[in-house]
């Protein structure tokens, strides 16, 4: 493939997460409706474009218990989903998380990550 135009460029978001006290005290009742709802987000997001990952268990290499990515066609939509995943209690509440989001590189199977001055 070669090179992209801005408006070709996805965007790339990683969560790293793990469970927090809250998730541990949630009877098993509230915590299916809770899944129920976070379920409901990211469909609602894949319907907008969105491509989500499976979700990796990293806890023998990270601080973090589990890892997922998604590819997005905006920043928007991964704005709307993560309100709407605070609002729920997702984000920070009964789960810790740590996010990463970058913009896809043009050009990205000739890409030279150790030139300093590529981009430039």
């Amino acid at each position: 493939k070669g090179m992209t135009t801005m408006e070709e460029r996805k965007y790339g978001f990683i969560a790293l997460w793990k469970h927090a006290d809250p998730w541990y005290a949630m009877g098993s009742e509230d915590r299916k409706k809770f899944i129920d709802k976070v379920n409901e987000i990211n469909r609602e997001a894949q319907e907008k474009g969105v491509w989500m990952s499976d979700v990796y268990d990293c806890s023998w290499s990270s601080e973090y218990r589990f890892f997922s990515f998604w590819e997005s066609p905006t920043i928007e939509i991964i704005q709307e989903t993560l309100e709407k995943l605070v609002a729920c209690g997702d984000v920070n509440y009964y789960n810790i998380q740590r996010h990463f989001i970058g913009r896809a590189v043009p050009d990205s199977m000739n890409i030279d990550a150790y030139d300093p001055d590529y981009l430039k």
